[in-house]
């Protein structure tokens, strides 16, 4: 084997350039921060004992085991405030680069601690952003444009080698890569090869934006089609676009600009959580040494340039000293081969496109380590088929006084009219409520929390006469509206929870 093939291996597959990890580091550190702000203002409804998944609940039925979050001991709301308060100072710090490799590390337990600890509204997303947090602790994400790389630099220590070379960059960008390539080959359903998901996605009342309700309400057809059969031919090429080690840069420039084409569009249309800008965040990864050089070319040549943005920019020459290995990658292989072992095994089994002479059972031991690092791998969004019926809640709750109202709308969403058993046009959830609405009716052991919740209604409106005395709580579901149509069909008004105090 020649020793040019093993180089263009190596650079093809196991580089990337210092300056992309730091960038890297700045995108995922600023959407850590715009997650925890996201999730503030309805910190009492998520994570307090008296929100609408309590602690209390949540240790006498755990949604899953092995699942650990700090949150799950934090219950006054000054406790909780505090706790997202030092959580920021953790995210920080990690966007700063200060201490770089351990707030990475505390960054990734305080982003699943939250997702562990909101599990019941968890959505791929969440999932991804796990993932893309847990793999690239294994690179030294703080080796440029950080406080640590200035404090070597004023120590007199020699940066770290670039481009960095390790097997961890192909773990991170092959996970990126089997998220489009087993997204794409699942989407075998009518509604993708006719060209109409699209189409069904905009009539998703919970989860459509007021973009993708206007685009409903006055485009053709043909552009929801053409919308439908451009993300199919996307996502067979990312994968293909992401790892291939030949005709770079371009590949890798081709891929940047088709996921941010791709997931802008899905964010346009509906509101799918943090999934679209964690896969954009994630694709700054690929961002070659050609690029940077060409920036800082750029930025050299305009007159009146800041000389330590260039500076910072410019990697030492060919042939410089740089810093040796560091001393923590004893411990860091064998732990990155032990998670590769147990994502690949969970991609084998969680994907159905996988034959079942591949799916061999799984230890416990790998069953756990999947739950403990959130490493599923089940990568089928809105596959086989768009979903082509909808649903939302109605909670008809009665005050001391003979009121109706709705607690849970006049919190979430446009409408909360508790005589409603149909589903209005965009209803405005929140991510968080589009997931929680989904899934509550099938998750009985967790009624409790949200009567609980409802019947507190007078402690949060601060009100006597909004003492509720009774509540029936409805699932509105429908079919959807085909093409040409104007209204759905098959509604029905489904009580799932009746109570009374």
């Amino acid at each position: 084997m020649s020793r040019n093939f093993l180089q263009f291996i190596r650079d093809g597959f196991f580089s990337i350039d210092t300056r992309t990890l730091g960038f890297s580091r700045i995108c995922i550190a600023l959407l850590l921060l715009f997650d925890l702000a996201k999730r503030a203002p309805e910190l009492s409804v998520w994570f307090s004992e008296s929100g609408i998944i309590p602690n209390s609940m949540l240790a006498a039925r755990p949604l899953r085991p092995y699942g650990y979050s700090f949150f799950f001991y934090i219950d006054s709301p000054a406790a909780l405030r505090l706790a997202f308060v030092l959580v920021a100072l953790v995210y920080l710090c990690f966007l700063v680069g200060f201490l770089t490799r351990l707030m990475h590390v505390l960054a990734w337990v305080c982003l699943i601690s939250i997702h562990v600890r909101t599990d019941l509204v968890a959505n791929g997303g969440d999932y991804v952003f796990g993932g893309l947090v847990l793999w690239t602790a294994f690179l030294p994400m703080g080796a440029t444009f950080s406080v640590d790389a200035w404090r070597r630099e004023r120590a007199g220590k020699p940066p770290l080698e670039s481009p960095y070379v390790s097997v961890a960059v192909f773990v991170a960008l092959f996970q990126l890569a089997i998220i489009y390539f087993f997204n794409a080959i699942h989407k075998g359903g009518v509604t993708w090869k006719d060209g109409t998901a699209v189409y069904w996605l905009a009539q998703q009342e919970r989860i459509v934006t007021f973009a993708g309700y206007w685009m409903r309400e006055n485009l053709p057809l043909w552009v929801f089609q053409a919308l439908a059969y451009g993300t199919l031919v996307i996502e067979f090429l990312l994968a293909f676009l992401i790892l291939s080690p030949w005709g770079r840069p371009w590949t890798r420039r081709a891929a940047i600009v088709g996921i941010a084409a791709l997931h802008l569009g899905i964010a346009l249309v509906s509101n799918v959580g943090l999934f679209s800008i964690v896969m954009i965040v994630y694709s700054t990864l690929l961002i070659s040494t050609e690029d940077w050089d060409w920036l800082r070319d750029r930025l050299a040549a305009r007159r009146g340039a800041d000389a330590s943005i260039v500076k910072a920019m410019t990697l030492p020459p060919e042939g410089a000293v740089t810093a040796p290995p560091s001393k923590w990658r004893w411990v860091a292989a064998p732990l990155l081969l032990f998670l590769v072992i147990v994502a690949t095994s969970q991609a084998l089994v969680e994907n159905r496109s996988i034959a079942n002479l591949v799916k061999v059972p799984q230890p416990k031991w790998i069953q756990a380590s999947v739950m403990i690092f959130r490493l599923n791998q089940g990568w089928q969004m809105f596959a086989p088929n768009a979903p082509r019926d909808d649903a939302w809640i109605v909670i008809d709750a009665v005050t001391e006084d003979g009121r109706h109202v709705d607690p849970l709308n006049e919190v979430a969403a446009n409408y909360a009219d508790p005589s409603l058993r149909e589903i209005p046009p965009y209803i405005g959830y929140n991510y968080y409520w589009c997931d929680y609405v989904a899934r509550i009716k099938g998750f009985r052991s967790y009624h409790s929390g949200l009567t609980d919740w409802i019947f507190r209604y007078h402690e949060r409106t601060g009100k006597d006469e909004d003492r509720i005395v009774s509540f029936v709580a409805y699932q509105v579901v429908h079919m959807s509206p085909g093409p040409g149509q104007d209204e759905p069909s098959n509604v029905k008004a489904l009580p799932f929870l009746r109570k009374r105090r």
